[in-house]
């Protein structure tokens, strides 16, 4: 979009007379204008000056002009749409140094943090292992990359000779994910997983020439290697997907009623309870007390993939366990209630949890108090 366009639809916002797509279209010019790639800096002074400088060179804001005020608008304009991170931008771009410093009654963001366990019960740290080789079995090398993610190949002694697929048994590895922690992984065929707080995937060692099957519990993104003559499955809890080689994400966490299993591209079939459904992208599966396909959100669906947190007109609940699985803490509600109220977030996921907090103190009636490891929602007053 144009300024002119970006004007018109700022406007509208402010006289309350602009439609949900009209919303809509602002919210997606500013998120692919500040968040394109939520590749941000830990700190938040720094992550600001990130945000600010992407949204004023997008709209060429220049001294001695009234851009300046246009942008400030903006930021006000799209905070009233409850996003509620772009209070952040209403302070100047200014060079500054700052010593970084864990505030009291504050929690640092998670990190690739993951354990590892083998087929014969031993278990490997994934985050103190160092890198390179950390073991082999079944002709399958386990290896730790430069980048910290876990990969599968096939070792060079096994190399020409293929893989057993008929009368052996199968080995297993499962990788388990604690709260405060997240992963990624390569699997024996190519297939590239990343895996987000308290999650685990068991997968065997090699996958057979006639299927390739994984168990998860939690939530993962998957980018499945293409073999048409080998379908790629997954069991999650109560559901069952099927897929050639796709990507998409599989949220199915014990504690939440819902699964969801969104497509970003290819094709994905998922069955549970006796139906069978068909995905194209940007459709998503929804099993709660029946499996129904609606629209997506995708870029909502993986943003904790990509490094930030996004939420639109979600349950504080549904929130806060996001927060809590990530952060590592335990949420407690004075008032009950405060769980169905919905709000609206869009936050790097690499800041402390005050940062997030205190923007979500902005768009709603929530207050939030961290208390050792337990944050306490209570009702502004």
């Amino acid at each position: 979009m144009d300024q002119q366009a970006i004007n018109e639809l700022i406007q509208k916002v402010k006289e309350n007379t602009a439609t949900d797509a009209e919303k809509q279209a602002l919210m997606e010019w500013y998120r692919s204008t500040v968040y394109r790639d939520a590749e941000f800096p830990e700190e938040e002074a720094s992550v600001e000056a990130v945000m600010l400088a992407r949204l004023e060179a997008s709209i060429g804001t220049k001294k001695g002009t009234g851009h300046r005020n246009w942008y400030i608008a903006a930021a006000s304009v799209i905070l009233l749409l409850g996003i509620g991170t772009i209070a952040v931008l209403r302070k100047p771009l200014r060079p500054e140094t700052r010593v970084t410093v864990q505030p009291p009654h504050d929690i640092g963001p998670g990190a690739n943090v993951a354990t590892l366990t083998l087929a014969n019960g031993s278990t490997i740290s994934l985050t103190d292992a160092a890198t390179g080789n950390i073991a082999e079995q079944g002709g399958i090398r386990i290896s730790k990359s430069a980048d910290g993610q876990i990969v599968y190949t096939v070792a060079p002694s096994t190399a020409t000779n293929g893989l057993p697929d008929t009368g052996v048994a199968f080995t297993y590895n499962k990788i388990e994910i604690p709260a405060g922690g997240q992963y990624q992984v390569v699997l024996p065929d190519g297939t590239r997983v990343w895996l987000n707080s308290s999650s685990w995937l068991r997968f065997p060692v090699h996958f057979s020439s006639k299927e390739r099957s994984v168990e998860l519990s939690g939530e993962a993104y998957f980018e499945v290697q293409r073999d048409p003559g080998v379908p790629f499955r997954i069991n999650s809890l109560r559901q069952d997907i099927e897929v050639l080689g796709t990507r998409f994400n599989v949220h199915a966490y014990p504690d939440e009623t819902n699964i969801r299993t969104t497509l970003v591209d290819g094709a994905v079939r998922v069955t549970a309870g006796g139906k069978s459904v068909l995905l194209k992208p940007n459709e998503e599966a929804d099993l709660g007390d029946r499996l129904h396909v609606s629209q997506a959100d995708v870029e909502a669906a993986i943003a904790w993939k990509n490094g930030y947190f996004r939420c639109v007109d979600q349950p504080l609940e549904i929130i806060m366990k996001q927060v809590s699985r990530w952060y590592n803490v335990k949420v407690m509600y004075e008032d009950e209630k405060m769980k169905d109220e919905t709000f609206g977030v869009l936050s790097n996921k690499f800041s402390n949890i005050s940062v997030l907090l205190k923007m979500m103190e902005k768009t709603g009636n929530a207050k939030f108090t961290v208390s050792g490891a337990t944050v306490v929602v209570s009702r502004k007053k």
